[in-house]
């Protein structure tokens, strides 16, 4: 079967991806059949496309809770189990519906969908229980590997904290070179952790920039507005007599989701 959805272009669907929600989903409740996608191939994809088979025009965004440093007990009645024929909970699956409010994707935390993997039928559990915030590592080969006691970032609960980053091009590990190329590396190989965090760099809350010459701090500005929107982030510069590498700039971040 195919569909050809408005935003995703034509999609195979396969019978195993579709998954049933036999009461629908809060104000799509006539939509039952729903088929599982990732926009593209990655082997750990941030988040899947949840697309409607029977209105192309209807689709979400799910990802795995985890993601967002949360996990949940879920505690079913009788007759929800019954409805998607859950005898075991060992094949039950959780993910979280994104939205989108104007700014970048969010989790619905509140409204976890719970799904039988064996039966393929699946819920909007309304009242979900967070019981764990939990620490999680984050690490992609998109950004500087790290290169001491450190990861390239750490989320707890829905606050991820990402070490500083220098001018390190990911590829060679090599400086780039000039004041302009490094902060340029510097944003690039802090947007990469984010996105392995399934955040974006506008979820930032703070940035720390640290400048060998304060005097490029004008420059760090005009890069920083191509990668952050308003309404913009707290931020601290702070001047500093020598950096790793004998880099020129260097800047962390803590990003918050939810």
């Amino acid at each position: 079967m195919k569909i050809d959805s408005p935003r995703f272009g034509t999609l195979d669907v396969a019978p195993d991806r579709v998954i049933e929600f036999p009461l629908g989903l809060p104000g799509f409740e006539d939509l039952r059949r729903f088929s599982v996608f990732h926009p593209e191939t990655p082997a750990d994809p941030v988040y899947f496309i949840l697309q409607s088979v029977d209105d192309p025009a209807v689709a979400f965004h799910i990802a795995d809770p985890g993601r967002f440093g949360f996990g949940y007990e879920i505690h079913l009645s009788d007759q929800e189990a019954a409805t998607i024929a859950l005898a075991d909970p060992a094949d039950a699956a959780v993910a979280v519906l994104l939205i989108r409010d104007g700014g970048p994707l969010r989790a619905n935390l509140d409204a976890p969908l719970v799904i039988n993997t064996r039966s393929r039928l699946a819920l909007q559990y309304l009242s979900g229980r967070i019981v764990s915030r939990h620490r999680r590592v984050v690490a992609t080969a998109k950004a500087p590997a790290a290169i001491g006691t450190y990861s390239q970032a750490v989320q707890a609960g829905g606050t991820i904290y990402l070490a500083g980053q220098i001018g390190l091009d990911p590829a060679t590990m090599q400086m780039v070179a000039g004041i302009d190329g490094q902060i340029v590396r510097v944003f690039e190989n802090l947007k990469a952790v984010a996105e392995a965090a399934g955040a974006t760099l506008n979820d930032a809350v703070k940035f720390t920039i640290y400048l060998t010459d304060l005097a490029d701090f004008a420059r760090v500005n005009e890069v920083m507005a191509r990668y952050v929107a308003e309404p913009y982030p707290a931020r601290a510069a702070v001047g500093v007599k020598e950096l790793p590498r004998g880099a020129l700039v260097e800047a962390d971040a803590i990003l918050v989701l939810g």
